[in-house]
């Protein structure tokens, strides 16, 4: 029995290092650790499928490195427990260790059925609350941010501000906002046409 390790990154940005550290305590040859480094790729991960041999151990450090959906993941576990052979053991989830007990297939379909339930939960839930949207919508809901209305007292400051009739300063104190904001607020109301440039 070979073991091997797989980490991918999971999100733009983020850092491999906690999955990598994981599975130093494992006794895994660097050779094979299967890292992914660029989110959306699975180049390694097909190289690690080349070499998974029946009774082999695989490492993850959570499930989401074998997919980023419920599905997905469903699939992976399928293919590498069942047609592969392969056993897997989840750091983040000691419980899922398919070579604990006397019957691995029990670990693993107990592990399919959940995923399939979340999946089709998940699914359930996106196809429910799209439902929702669109109902709102023909109700005539507005999504999104309402749109600013400008008191006739505020424009004038800001016509006032453009035609450098007062300073920065006294704009800032008579709206009582900061200068982010308030330059924010000149670059829409310019933009709609309602101040001067």
């Amino acid at each position: 029995m070979a073991k091997y390790a797989y980490a991918r990154t999971l999100q733009k940005g983020q850092s491999l290092n906690k999955q990598l550290q994981a599975f130093a305590q494992f006794g895994v040859p660097k050779s094979n650790i299967y890292v992914d480094e660029k989110a959306g790729t699975s180049t390694s991960y097909g190289e690690l499928l080349q070499v998974l041999k029946r009774g082999d151990l695989l490492i993850i450090k959570t499930l989401t490195a074998l997919g980023d959906s419920y599905g997905a993941i469903s699939t992976e576990w399928t293919r590498l427990t069942g047609s592969m052979g392969a056993d897997i053991y989840v750091v983040d989830m000691p419980a899922l260790d398919t070579r604990v007990g006397s019957d691995r297939a029990i670990v693993s379909s107990a592990v399919v059925q959940l995923l399939n339930f979340c999946d089709e939960k998940a699914r359930n839930q996106s196809a429910l609350q799209a439902k929702g949207i669109q109902s709102a919508k023909q109700r005539g809901v507005k999504f999104g941010r309402p749109t600013k209305q400008y008191s006739n007292e505020f424009i004038n400051i800001v016509c006032k501000f453009c035609k450098k009739e007062i300073t920065l300063n006294q704009a800032l104190i008579e709206t009582h906002m900061k200068q982010s904001s308030f330059y924010y607020h000149v670059k829409k109301l310019k933009e709609s046409g309602m101040a001067g440039n």
